[in-house]
C-alpha cells in the first residue's frame, strides 16, 4: 500500500487494488496494486501491464502475512477450495504455533519463490 498511496499523492490519479475488479469491474486506472505474478496465482493482464514499480518487503514479514492468508483459506490448493473460505480472510489471527510449524516446513521453498518473484521483475 505504500507505493499505492505515494503514486496517488504524486500524480493526483487514483490507484486501484486488484481485488476491486471483482466489485467495480474493469476500468482504466493507471496504477494497480497487485501481488502477481505469484507461483500459485494467475497472470490475467496479458501484455497490457508492461511497466512496474516494485517494493521489496522483508521476507520475514511477507512470510507471516502469506501464511496468515493460507491459514484463513484452510491451506486450499485450488481456487474452488479457496473460494469456499473467502469469508474467513482477515477475520482472525492464526495461532503462532501454526505459523512456526508451516515456516519450519516451508522456509527454503518460500525463499526460493521470493527470489523467483524478484528475478521475474
Amino acid at each position: 500500500r505504500m507505493i499505492f498511496v505515494q503514486m496517488e499523492a504524486l500524480t493526483g490519479w487514483p490507484a486501484k487494488d486488484e481485488w476491486d475488479f471483482e466489485f467495480l469491474g474493469t476500468s482504466n486506472h493507471p496504477f494497480i496494486k497487485a501481488n502477481y505474478p505469484h507461483h500459485e496465482g494467475i497472470w490475467g493482464w496479458g501484455g497490457v501491464a508492461d511497466q512496474s514499480i516494485m517494493m521489496i518487503r522483508n521476507i520475514r514479514r511477507s512470510m507471516v502475512e502469506y501464511h496468515d492468508i493460507l491459514w484463513d483459506i484452510g491451506y486450499a490448493k485450488t481456487w474452488e477450495d479457496a473460494s469456499l473460505n473467502l469469508q474467513n480472510l482477515y477475520s482472525e489471527a492464526p495461532p503462532i504455533e501454526d505459523f512456526w510449524a508451516w515456516r519450519d516446513m516451508r522456509v527454503m521453498e518460500e525463499c526460493h519463490w521470493y527470489g523467483w518473484f524478484i528475478d521475474y521483475w
